[in-house]
């Protein structure tokens, strides 16, 4: 089975940010995951930690970029991964 590459795309302010940019890629079809995740919660971690990654493959970087910009709220995020 190959292995995919993942890049990171962008970091966002927090886990709610995280849990919406996830979201809004998914519903494209892009399989984007964040470093965020409820057991953070759980093990004393703060519900708003600030910082969180987002990742996508590497082929579909450009497009979730692309997907992004469409959101105003998502129009300042750090980090931005600049696809080659």
């Amino acid at each position: 089975m190959d292995e995919v590459k993942e890049v990171l795309l962008c970091e966002v302010s927090n886990e709610v940010e995280a849990a919406m940019v996830v979201s809004l890629l998914r519903e494209d079809e892009i399989p984007a995951r964040s470093d965020a995740s409820q057991a953070m919660n759980i093990f004393g971690g703060l519900p708003f930690e600030p910082g969180h990654h987002v990742f996508v493959p590497r082929s579909m970087a450009r497009r979730a970029r692309e997907i992004l910009s469409h959101y105003p709220h998502f129009q300042d995020l750090r980090n931005v991964h600049e696809p080659e």
